[in-house]
């Protein structure tokens, strides 16, 4: 991989763990009451572009890194913090938030993955 590849999958796993922070944040966000999963599908969709960019540049195994990013803040906002509070809480009524969030953030780019029709990196 050259140089400016190496350079763009640092900002590449740098916008993952932003995109993981701001899904955190907006995980449960609700419209007059009702909690649509606006959060889960903006990063999955979000997750699917950076994977795309991602394997633009190289085909090993390092085109992931941006959605162990994106999971690596999800994991941050589910542990306890200072005061014992949680960000991302995986039980009660915000358990089905929590999990359209996994599945639909990590799913879609599974499923880009899996179909084979990702690009090959030009050489």
């Amino acid at each position: 991989m050259r140089w400016p590849d190496r350079i763009l999958m640092a900002m590449l796993v740098v916008d993952g763990f932003v995109v993981g922070v701001m899904s955190v944040a907006f995980a449960y966000l609700r419209f007059g009451g009702v909690a649509i999963p606006v959060a889960a599908v903006v990063a999955g969709v979000v997750n699917s572009v950076l994977l795309w960019l991602a394997a633009a540049h190289t085909d090993s195994p390092v085109r992931y890194l941006p959605l162990i990013a994106w999971l690596l803040a999800l994991v941050i906002g589910a542990l306890s913090g200072p005061g014992g509070d949680v960000a991302l809480v995986p039980d009660g009524t915000l358990l089905l938030p929590t999990l359209l969030l996994l599945v639909i953030g990590a799913g879609l780019p599974a499923l880009l993955a899996r179909s084979g029709r990702l690009p090959e990196p030009e050489l």
